[in-house]
């Protein structure tokens, strides 16, 4: 087992959803319900994430079985699932889940997603043979530029600079790294119908612990902030660009 920043990464992330999410429940915005109902996914990524460290831990993701079963696209949705599922079926927490993006200034959320700079550490890894070196350049490379970006971006959202606009661009940005890149180039290393890149270390070492909590919890959790908070900010820009045309109506209306 190689030292690694993963999980606490995985702690930093779920220490500012929590906080997030306080925060909003505090100032009135959402319910005790919506609350707990976030409260319990935390707690199904937590127990999630342990299952997945003993898999880790135990040399199940090193199984033949495993590597050769495409993990790239089905491992990495366990996650996604735990919160999709629920978010579907229950408008009640997609109300809460819109309710945290409004409340949490955007320059936050923005540094959160800057914690994607710690690629750098899979980077490095990757170039003194730890890891594999397709997998840092392809993907570790642009997934820690895109945390430069978002660092960036903060400031200049906190300074006034850009808008919602460009938050709603790099976020899609942010996730389209992830899927369908990211999920599809973690195949191509690994035994199985998309194996094509051959290379000492393998892509195998992204499934062992703890570098295996990466495309099993933490790079799922930061494309699914990616997804909500791209959904939510278009979705108030549409409500916007309404209320601008139904105020521009009535005043040519009463002209």
């Amino acid at each position: 087992m190689k030292f690694s920043m993963t999980p606490l990464l995985y702690l930093a992330q779920i220490v500012a959803i929590y906080r997030a999410t306080r925060n909003t429940y505090d100032s009135g915005q959402i319910s005790a319900r919506q609350n707990k109902q976030i409260v319990l996914i935390l707690a199904m990524l937590t127990l999630w994430g342990v299952l997945s460290a003993y898999l880790g831990i135990s040399g199940y993701y090193q199984s033949e079985g495993l590597l050769s079963s495409l993990p790239g696209l089905w491992l990495t949705q366990i996650p996604v699932l735990i919160v999709v599922i629920p978010w579907l079926v229950s408008k009640t927490l997609r109300q809460g889940i819109d309710a945290i993006v409004d409340h949490t200034p955007l320059y936050l959320i923005m540094g959160f997603e800057g914690l994607r700079i710690l690629a750098i550490g899979g980077i490095i890894k990757g170039y003194t043979g730890e890891f594999s070196s397709f997998f840092s350049k392809f993907v570790g490379i642009p997934d820690f530029l895109y945390g430069v970006t978002t660092l960036i971006a903060a400031v200049l959202i906190f300074k006034g600079v850009w808008k919602e606009k460009s938050a709603i661009i790099i976020n899609l940005i942010g996730f389209i790294i992830i899927v369908p890149f990211a999920m599809v180039l973690m195949n191509v290393g690994l035994p199985g119908a998309m194996y094509m890149i051959e290379e000492t270390p393998s892509l195998a070492t992204i499934l062992e612990f703890p570098m295996a909590l990466a495309p099993t919890l933490i790079v799922p959790i930061f494309a699914m902030v990616n997804l909500f908070v791209a959904l939510r900010l278009m979705k108030r820009q549409r409500s916007d660009r309404a209320i601008e045309r139904s105020g521009a109506l009535a005043l040519n209306s009463n002209g």
